[in-house]
């Protein structure tokens, strides 16, 4: 696994962040030095992947990056069938993730697609997950998504959020990045990564409160929900699309 250096030059904070193939070849390494708990969520959401997916429906993974979930999905199914499809508009992660191996088993299917998340079109999903991935869109564009995703989830199927989130009061926004910022230090960042990778970011990911994305999804139908992971300012929302 190569160190994640992106942000260790002085200067490369000035150009937006986007998912390069730098990016990509340190990306495991970013994530577990920069997402708390990141394997565990991981696990999570294969384990209630498992738990409501359908037999012949698709489990689509929005920003699927390198395929991690995938490989977790694989190892709770065993040797049940499953269809899924990873989305990711970065052609490095595309590339990454076509190039592993997940072992998968007879009559269990996988598919990459190189596509921006906003223009495909979903249909048959029993289980939808978007891994800090709404985050990256436009918030004008969210709701629109939210719906068509209701709207492509079978009855009894589930979307499953994880987003970087600010909180109601501004003081513990404040305080919670703060402890974010010392968990990236711990983990080995400098205050120079940590300054040049949050001004590249600025523009580029608008985090909502937690209560904004419930209540985006309630909107969208989905009435049944529940905050399953809650780290600072870090979340997890499991949402069923009730029958009827």
């Amino acid at each position: 696994m190569l160190r994640d250096e992106v942000f260790a030059r002085p200067g490369v904070g000035s150009s937006d962040f986007n998912f390069s193939r730098e990016v990509s070849e340190v990306f495991e390494d970013m994530l577990d030095r920069s997402v708390p708990f990141y394997r565990e969520i991981v696990r999570m959401v294969a384990e209630m992947a498992k738990t409501f997916y359908l037999p012949g429906s698709v489990f689509y993974d929005l920003g699927s990056s390198t395929g991690n979930v995938l490989e977790a999905f694989s190892q709770v199914m065993g040797d049940s069938p499953f269809e899924y499809a990873g989305i990711d508009n970065s052609p490095a992660m595309i590339e990454k993730s076509r190039g592993r191996d997940f072992g998968l088993k007879v009559g269990q299917s996988a598919r990459f697609l190189e596509k921006d998340i906003l223009d495909c079109h979903y249909s048959d999903a029993s289980v939808i997950f978007a891994g800090f991935t709404f985050q990256f869109v436009r918030p004008m564009l969210r709701t629109p998504l939210v719906e068509k995703l209701f709207d492509a989830l079978k009855p009894g199927g589930v979307l499953i959020l994880a987003e970087k989130v600010l909180e109601e009061d501004s003081l513990f926004s404040r305080l919670f990045v703060e402890y974010y910022y010392d968990f990236k230090r711990r983990n080995g960042y400098s205050d120079l990564e940590i300054s040049q990778k949050r001004e590249s970011l600025e523009n580029v990911l608008i985090p909502y409160r937690l209560d904004e994305n419930r209540e985006l999804l309630r909107k969208a139908g989905f009435s049944r929900q529940s905050v399953f992971f809650k780290w600072y300012n870090f979340s997890g929302i499991l949402a069923i699309k009730e029958d009827g």
